[in-house]
Parts: C-alpha cells; structure tokens; sequence
C-alpha cells in the first residue's frame, strides 16, 4: 500500500512539473467557475443577468484562449452559449416580433452565432474521443456507435452540444444540410438520456417533447412522445421548473391546437413562484415573460 501511494505521489509531482505555475492556476480558477456557474442562473433580475452575461462569457474566453486544453473551460462555454441565445436572444426574438423587424432579425443572426461558437466549444471536449473524431462526419450509423464510448463523465459535454447544434438547426430550418444533421443531433441526445434522464432539470427530455411537439407528423413529429417525455420533466421537478411548461405550451399545444392546455399551462406558470426552484430563477423570470407575451399573442396560434 505505502508502495502505491509513493507512486502515485511521484506521478503526480512529474504531471505538476509539466504545468507552469500559470497553468496550474488557471486550472484551479476553472473549477471554481464551474462550482460557481449556478449562481448566475439563481440571479432574480432579468436585466442584470443579460447584462452581466457577455461579460462573463468574455471572460471565461480569456482563460479558455490561454488554456485551450481545459475541459471545463470549453463545457462552461457551450453551456454559457447556449443558455444565452436561448435566454434572451431567442427572448428578445419573441418580443421584437411584428414590432421591430430589424431588432427581431439582429438577435436572430446574433443567436446562430452563438449556437455556433457553443457548438464549437463542445465538440473541442467531445472529439478528444478518437472513436467519435473519426466519426463525426461519417453516416448516421457509424456516429451512433461512436456515442457508445461516450459515459456518464461527458454527459455534460454531450448535452450542451446537442443543446446548441439544435437550436441553431431550428433557427436554419431552410436549410437542407443544417436539417440534415438533425438526426445526429437527436443521437446524442438520445444517448445522454440514457446515461442521465434528468441532467439539467430534465433536459434530455424537455428536448424531445419540444422537437416531437413542434412537427406535424409528416415531418417526423410525434404528440403521443411529446407529451410523454414534457411530463416526464416537469414531474421530475413538481412542476416548478416553470420553462419546461412554457416549452409545452409552446410546441405541443400550439401544434395540436389545445387551447385549454395553452391556457392552462401558462396561466399555471404566471401564478407560480419563480422562487419555487431557486437554482433556476432566472429560467423561472424568463419563463414568466415568454407565458405573459404568447397569452397576449395566442390571437396568432389558434
């Protein structure tokens, strides 16, 4: 046993010898980041927290650009785009509708870039995977069976890149490629959703029950899924993860036409308590506006 530690010991003092003192800060300063990411998303104050955002998205770049190779770095970053875009460029899309076209088509352009860099930031974490490198631009196929190397350490870093890629395809739907990778992109989330179901409150499924709630059948959408996987989420958290009922009203009701359940599901999020689920308040405060601007649109959707 003392021979073992010793050696362990001694590989660990080598692996510090190859690391600048830099280095090793740097590292040391990426985990606090990622023990401390959750604090922005309990933030109350929707403003703040768009305007704090790029600041603190700039910043993790800085350490990221001046250590390339570390993982949470490149994880913090996709999960930042992603949660960015969604939060409040795709917000801001909402609300510039039929208003201002030219705002609504800035913050369009504006999250497709985003979606891309988060996207970008992912795969530098999940192509360090040989198998899945040499994979990526290969058939269908070929990519499913690079996922099975994935395990429940990268779920993280499948997730958000999954998160991103798909949202930029739906903010691309005109184009043929972009939905031709679809298909990909449903793989990986299918694989995190068998690792871990409920990683980010739910998300592999709050996933699938928009993408089969917002098509028709005919383009591979699929109501009875829907529902299944939007209850599911919002179960799993007693109903005080208030985005995924926005999400369900949103695709599902509005593609099957239930009113009832659009009324139903977005009166339920304006009455609720965004502190319900303080480590998502943010998401709650956002949820609160996206329910107040469809009810007021609902004229539009049925």
């Amino acid at each position: 046993m003392i021979k073992k530690l010793a050696f362990a010991l001694s590989l660990a003092a080598l692996s510090s010898l190859s690391c600048t003192p830099k280095q090793i800060a740097s590292d040391i300063t990426s985990q606090i980041f990622a023990g401390g990411a959750p604090a922005f998303e309990m933030e109350s104050d929707v403003l703040l927290a768009e305007n704090t955002g790029m600041t603190m998205i700039k910043m993790l770049e800085s350490f990221q650009y001046d250590n390339p190779k570390n993982k949470n770095y490149l994880t913090l970053l996709s999960r930042s785009y992603a949660n960015y875009a969604f939060g409040f460029l795709e917000w801001n899309m909402m609300k510039y509708r039929e208003v201002d076209e030219a705002q609504r088509a800035l913050n369009e352009e504006r999250a497709k870039t985003f979606y891309t860099k988060g996207k970008n930031f992912g795969l530098a974490v999940l192509t360090r995977n040989a198998g899945f490198e040499k994979a990526v631009n290969r058939d269908l196929d070929t990519f499913k069976k690079a996922l099975k190397g994935f395990g429940r350490r990268s779920v993280p870093a499948l997730f958000w890149t999954a998160l991103n890629w798909g949202s930029w395809i739906n903010l691309n739907k005109d184009s043929p490629q972009a939905i031709a990778d679809f298909p990909k992109v449903e793989a990986m989330m299918q694989r995190v959703l068998e690792i871990d179901e409920n990683f980010f409150y739910g998300g592999p499924h709050l996933f699938f029950g928009f993408s089969f709630g917002s098509r028709p059948p005919m383009f591979g959408g699929n109501p009875t899924l829907s529902k299944e996987h939007f209850e599911k989420a919002i179960s799993a958290y007693q109903r005080k993860h208030l985005m995924g009922l926005v999400l369900y009203a949103q695709s599902y009701a509005v593609q099957n036409q239930d009113r009832a359940l659009f009324d139903s599901l977005l009166n339920e999020v304006l009455s609720a308590d965004a502190a319900g689920l303080p480590e998502q308040r943010l998401a709650n405060e956002l949820a609160k506006l996206r329910a107040r601007w469809l009810l007021d649109h609902s004229m539009t959707m049925f």
